[in-house]
């Protein structure tokens, strides 16, 4: 039911976006003059698109083949660009209505050249929001000192990939490829990295293993992996890959603790629900300790004052603009790293993939390259 309620009001605002764009850019641009009816069919159809993929995207059956679906989530892309660009010329036109200036009569040349680059720029501008989300991300380093650490680390920090119908194989080698060069020490992986049936995965999953690190690669449970049936998915790590899977454990090196925690969603599915219990009880708290927990508001409903950091993804940064104030809202944080207390730090990444339209607005995609320090 929240979910069909949630694609009804996507698809009013998607809705409401595509008239905007009509009335607003369309019908005000000489450029156009004889050409509304077509743009009021192509803005139809592109509408219609937008709704095929939002009911299809999630269907069991599977009706899109992976090349449609990345050609389909691309298609969000034009009306968000383009209803930016029509309120920022309402905007305009006000602040020269303000003025007195909004009935002056410009030269039809500066106009038709004016028109032609506001066109340009929104093509520009929805295929720059489009590469964001599809490139490979940018390694963002971070240096971190850590109470009681007794030798240097560098961690490799993954979250969000979101293998499946749009990022899959050739996305994972050129990830596993920049995160090898920066050699690290260990391999975070904190949830969502599969969304699509485990078993289309089958057949690359196991390139997991490519990544080189000295203590191994740690993985821990993400809202999506409980989506796509979170026991088939265990079945498929634990079967194609060697990952330490941290499903409410505690993982003691010697020099540092490595806990997973169980998302979130699992209290609302009714497996797998978080237990920071059954982690304290194998935690050594006199050893530094870093915890895995996909959902950053996790540290709002937990006691997690034992654990020196804690790494989050979930919120991919908002990813596009401007839902970051709403995942503020639910979330409590949108990216970077936060002070929780003396001793407690939370990093939350941006992630290295997305979800939904292949669209990524002032939330670029990041691989995080931690180095931890003992002081």
């Amino acid at each position: 039911m929240m979910y069909l309620f949630f694609c009804f009001m996507v698809l009013a605002i998607l809705g409401l976006l595509n008239f905007y764009i009509y009335k607003r850019l369309i019908k005000k641009f000489l450029i156009f003059k004889y050409f509304h009816k077509l743009f009021a069919f192509a803005l139809t159809i592109l509408f219609l698109i937008q709704v095929i993929f939002l009911i299809l995207r999630r269907n069991q059956y599977e009706y899109l083949s992976d090349s449609l679906y990345e050609i389909l989530a691309m298609l969000y892309a034009p009306t968000y660009c383009l209803f930016f660009v029509a309120l920022i010329l309402d905007f305009i036109r006000l602040v020269l209505a303000m003025l007195g200036r909004i009935d002056k009569k410009y030269n039809i040349f500066l106009r038709l050249l004016f028109e032609i680059g506001v066109v340009s720029i929104s093509v520009f501008l929805t295929y720059m929001s489009v590469n964001s989300a599809l490139k490979i991300p940018e390694i963002k380093t971070l240096n971190l000192q850590m109470a009681n650490l007794k030798k240097d680390l560098k961690i490799a920090v993954l979250t969000d990939l979101h293998l499946g119908k749009n990022l899959h194989e050739n996305f994972l080698d050129q990830i596993i490829n920049k995160v090898n060069l920066q050699k690290p020490d260990m391999v975070f992986i904190i949830g969502d990295l599969i969304d699509a049936n485990p078993k289309h995965l089958e057949s690359y999953i196991s390139k997991l293993d490519d990544l080189n690190s000295t203590y191994g690669t740690f993985y821990a449970v993400g809202n999506h992996e409980y989506y796509h049936g979170i026991n088939q998915v265990l079945k498929l790590l634990k079967t194609h890959t060697k990952m330490k899977i941290l499903l409410n454990q505690n993982e003691d090196l010697g020099f540092v603790n490595i806990a997973g925690l169980a998302d979130l969603t699992g209290i609302s599915k009714g497996l797998y629900a978080p237990n920071l219990e059954r982690i304290k009880a194998d935690l050594n708290t006199s050893k530094p300790s870093i915890l895995l927990a996909h959902q950053p508001k996790t540290v709002l409903l937990y006691n997690l004052k034992d654990f020196d950091l804690i790494l989050s993804g979930h919120t991919h940064g908002g990813q596009i603009f401007p839902f970051m104030f709403l995942v503020k809202l639910q979330q409590g944080f949108v990216h970077g790293l936060y002070d929780l207390n003396q001793k407690t730090k939370l990093y939350v990444s941006s992630g290295a993939g997305f979800w939904g339209p292949s669209l990524r607005v002032f939330a670029p995609s990041e691989i995080v390259i931690l180095n931890l320090k003992g002081k």
